[in-house]
């Protein structure tokens, strides 16, 4: 390890510790600290440690391809005879790339809360939480096996229940920050069993370790290579939103705006993604868990697409948005095109960031209204939230010269590539593009264009301030020209700046040919797409309405969400309540409790009995003490 790469691992300890002692400093504080002050502290911290992780970066890029990773340990953590677990960090591109976008949309993210949440009564818990979180999603990110991943990853689970649950007066919230933290729990189980099955087949669960030992000794395609990867799959598509773990995100918009921008869009829903990618190692040893992750990853994103079609919530179509791209990521990581998949969430972080910020403007200036029924021409009124949507918009529908034609056109060339599954995927990414065209304008043409509500608004919506218009701004732009950051400095392509940490290589390698095909076959569906958009909600709601009641059945199911959550009432969570209300009569009431009840009817009967010589006649005790009397005389007598 060089001087260079030492140094650069010990740095990563700072910019873990950074946001931590922001969120520590801010809690500690007596009193009600000042918002300037917790403005200073809360965005500083972040904002601080995006500029060492850009350090990192400039450093690593200074470096050969195998000097881009070092390690760095703390302490020694667990000793158990041949186990041995350190506080360790492992910096090298893959969490360079991940800090990059935690720290850097995270800073502005941060930012633009400081005027967004300003009325709120809770101003420096909500910046505890957020720095708390940024921390959580480091420590994730950062670690170096498997132990400290999983402290990581709950912390994250722990943080993002906080803060979808910030709002803690409001029933809806809570539900919804239960629902997230149980799912992401099931997740966590997923993740411990598999690191369980590493220490009793590896004996380590160090990821150099791990990844060096994992082919000779678990081989290829083997039952327990299967199965770790399986695992590993579960706790990723829980964190992820895939399905059949998708259904906590959409109500995770209960949080405020900021934590969905910050939590759902630019990293923690991507932790799934980084997760695969991590261990790509051994999932390249379960090829059948590589195709099952692959099909979800479509199945996900197409049906995510469709309920986003009809969502009337500003924030659930975005929501649904996300679910649907992250789908994207997943599906490439599956095909093992892991570095095609992180180039996607690195535009999907600038283009979600910017959609969800520049949402949370409308929702700012119509005092919190979120229904698109009720909006309409608010594109002369909010200029920066118009142009940062547009801009949102024709990324996430691929449109040259945009970040999102880059990333999501490199997935689905590369799917053509990979076989007849491949090609079958690329096929349900291309339908899933054209109904993400249709979907993400019709939010801009319901928004921005036609008129405004029947009455108009009761007040002239209000620009936003600088500390809300700079960062999205900044977004928008990024989402704009994001898709060239795959060449960063020009020497070198994401794919092989990522190579020191994705040492697996499936060979897949997207022809010209193919690339021309998708890029043609991707502008038609978005063209259809916006088109479609344009023609039913671009001039106003007459035309809407005329087809509102088209298909009732399949308009109902779609606003059911595919009615997961009914089937899981049905199947789980009521047999769950069942189960709970025969324990209760059953066991709890004749094994728990039977043993405290007869205890109370003894103690009540010998009270009850013991009552009546208590009746508060004098002559009564007199009686009783010379009858004690006696029967102690009698007693000593016997005695001798």
């Amino acid at each position: 390890m060089s001087d260079a790469t030492l140094s650069g691992a010990y740095l990563g300890w700072f910019v873990l510790a950074l946001p931590l002692l922001g969120a520590i400093i801010l809690a500690l504080i007596p009193g009600e600290p000042s918002r300037t002050l917790t403005r200073v502290i809360g965005v500083g911290s972040v904002a601080a440690a995006f500029v060492l992780v850009l350090s990192l970066f400039a450093q690593q890029l200074s470096v050969d391809a195998e000097e881009r990773a070092g390690t760095s340990t703390l302490w020694e953590w667990i000793d158990l005879g041949s186990l041995r677990v350190d506080l360790e960090i492992l910096v090298d591109p893959l969490s360079v790339l991940m800090m990059l976008v935690i720290t850097g949309v995270g800073s502005l993210i941060v930012l633009y809360s400081t005027e967004y949440m300003s009325h709120d009564r809770d101003y420096r818990r909500f910046f505890v939480e957020m720095d708390f979180f940024i921390f959580a999603m480091l420590v994730l990110v950062l670690a170096a096996n498997f132990v400290f991943l999983i402290v990581g990853w709950a912390l994250v689970g722990l943080a993002s229940y906080l803060l979808i649950g910030y709002y803690y007066d409001r029933p809806s919230a809570v539900a919804a920050a239960k629902k997230a933290f149980v799912i992401n729990v099931l997740g966590d189980i997923g993740l411990v069993l598999a690191a369980f099955l590493l220490v009793r087949e590896l004996g380590t669960l160090d990821f150099a370790e791990v990844f060096a030992a994992a082919p000779a000794q678990l081989g290829q395609g083997s039952f327990v290579a299967e199965m770790v990867a399986l695992l590993l799959f579960v706790g990723a598509a829980a964190k992820s939103a895939q399905i059949p773990l998708h259904t906590w995100l959409p109500d995770a918009m209960e949080g405020p705006t900021p934590v969905s921008a910050l939590i759902h869009a630019a990293t923690m829903v991507t932790a799934g993604v980084y997760l695969i990618v991590r261990t790509n190692v051994l999932f390249e040893l379960a090829p059948h868990i590589g195709d099952l992750v692959a099909v979800t990853g479509a199945v996900t994103l197409f049906v995510a697409a469709t309920i986003a079609m009809v969502q009337e919530d500003i924030k659930r179509v975005l929501a649904w948005s996300t679910v649907s791209q992250i789908g994207y990521m997943v599906m490439a990581a599956g095909l093992g095109l892991y570095s095609s998949g992180m180039f996607h969430f690195l535009t999907h972080a600038f283009f979600k960031a910017a959609l969800f910020l520049a949402a949370g403007i409308v929702i700012h200036a119509l005092a919190d209204e979120q229904s698109l029924d009720r909006m309409g021409g608010l594109r002369k009124h909010l200029r920066v939230a118009y142009f940062a949507t547009a801009a949102g918009c024709l990324a996430i529908a691929g449109i040259p010269p945009f970040s999102g034609f880059f990333s999501k056109d490199e997935i689905l060339a590369g799917a053509l590539e990979a076989g007849t599954l491949g090609q079958v995927l690329a096929v349900v990414g291309l339908i899933g593009a054209g109904l993400t065209s249709f979907y993400m304008f019709r939010l801009l043409f319901r928004a921005f264009h036609g008129t405004e509500p029947e009455g108009g608004y009761a007040h002239a919506p209000h620009p936003s301030g600088k500390a809300m218009a700079v960062p999205v701004g900044i977004l928008a732009v990024l989402a704009t020209v994001g898709g060239l950051l795959q060449i960063p400095f020009v020497s070198h392509n994401l794919r092989d700046w990522l190579e020191p940490a994705i040492t697996a290589d499936p060979g897949i390698e997207a022809t010209h040919g193919g690339e021309i095909l998708i890029i043609i076959a991707s502008l038609a569906v978005a063209a259809i797409g916006i088109g479609t958009a344009w023609w039913m909600f671009g001039k106003g709601s007459e035309r809407r309405l005329a087809y509102a009641h088209k298909l009732p059945r399949l308009r109902a199911f779609l606003l059911d969400q595919w009615r997961f959550d009914e089937v899981y009432e049905a199947a789980v969570i009521q047999p769950g309540r069942d189960l709970g209300d025969a324990g209760v009569r059953s066991a709890e009431i004749g094994v728990g409790q039977g043993p405290i009840i007869a205890a109370e009817a003894v103690t009540g009967a010998g009270a009850r009995i013991l009552s009546r010589v208590e009746n508060g006649l004098v002559r009564t005790y007199a009686m009783a003490v010379i009858a004690g009397a006696a029967i102690v005389g009698i007693l000593l007598v016997l005695a001798r």
